[in-house]
């Protein structure tokens, strides 16, 4: 139901850069500032060895 709403009133949807859903993970330094933006998809290992890097 969902996707039929969407692909109506949105057909590009898939391929926007816009955040995904709730799924979209950002990582925010001591100051409160987006130091990196990781899609759904994103390697948690990846996603892990950035914040060690800012830690």
């Amino acid at each position: 139901m969902l996707e039929s709403m969407l692909t109506r009133t949105r057909p590009d949807y898939m391929e926007s850069a816009d955040i995904k859903w709730n799924f979209t993970k950002f990582l925010i330094d001591r100051n409160g500032n987006v130091v990196e933006r990781f899609e759904p998809t994103a390697d948690m290992d990846v996603v892990e060895e950035k914040i060690r890097e800012i830690l």
